[in-house]
């Protein structure tokens, strides 16, 4: 997958010799996103499941060019670590089977860092006018940012997803520029976490099933 992300973004580049205008510009994002996983507890081998779903704004940038054919082809860039759900489990025994796998509570944010994204947008018939169809391919880091009651913590993973999406191409006034607006949805692919040992050397895992998300984005730019 991430050979592929790295071929389109070269694609794009070179489809750049034939484009009419570049554009750059901003965009928000009501960001909706449904997941779930597996928590295995160390040596006794119990399972926690856990659900999480949201809502949560996203800003990003972006760069695109306008092919001869009125197709679109774009880089759209998160240039923070933006949080995209948390969750907290509170465990008032210890894992019997291990000593040291102490009570309290067990808290993780979860946040999308560096998140890109290569689109394409091909203009419907005339009969919608300004509307388009997209296709995008992300890759982004999973960052997990966690207080754990045992002292141990999880790694990150860089994680890939599919967007597809709807939206509206218009002018604003006095030329000024234009303006976008799109729903989406996408599917992430999951992840298996393993923690950091304890003094026992024993390792929890998370296990992220794969997920998916959905959300309204705004964007504004100007055309070069």
């Amino acid at each position: 997958m991430k050979k592929l992300l790295i071929a389109a973004f070269a694609t794009m580049f070179a489809t750049a010799t034939f484009a009419q205008t570049v554009n750059m510009g901003v965009s928000g994002t009501a960001f909706y996103y449904d997941a779930s996983g597996t928590e295995t507890v160390k040596s006794s081998g119990t399972t926690n499941d856990k659900s999480d779903s949201g809502v949560a704004p996203v800003g990003s940038i972006f760069i695109e060019t306008e092919l001869p054919t009125g197709a679109v082809v774009g880089i759209d860039y998160v240039p923070y670590s933006a949080e995209v759900g948390s969750a907290s489990n509170a465990r008032t025994d210890t894992d019997t089977d291990d000593a040291s796998d102490s009570a309290g509570t067990n808290t993780v944010d979860v946040n999308f860092k560096n998140h890109v994204t290569l689109y394409i947008e091909a203009p419907m018939t005339a009969a919608f006018d300004g509307a388009f169809f997209k296709i995008g391919v992300s890759n982004v880091t999973l960052e997990t940012d966690e207080s754990m009651a045992t002292g141990s913590s999880y790694g990150d993973a860089d994680i890939m997803g599919v967007t597809l999406g709807l939206g509206k191409k218009g002018d604003l006034t006095n030329g000024m520029g234009f303006y976008k607006i799109e729903g989406f949805v996408s599917a992430y692919e999951g992840h298996e976490f393993e923690s950091t040992a304890d003094a026992d050397s024993v390792k929890n895992k998370v296990k992220l099933d794969d997920w998916n998300a959905a959300g309204i984005k705004f964007s504004v730019g100007k055309s070069f």
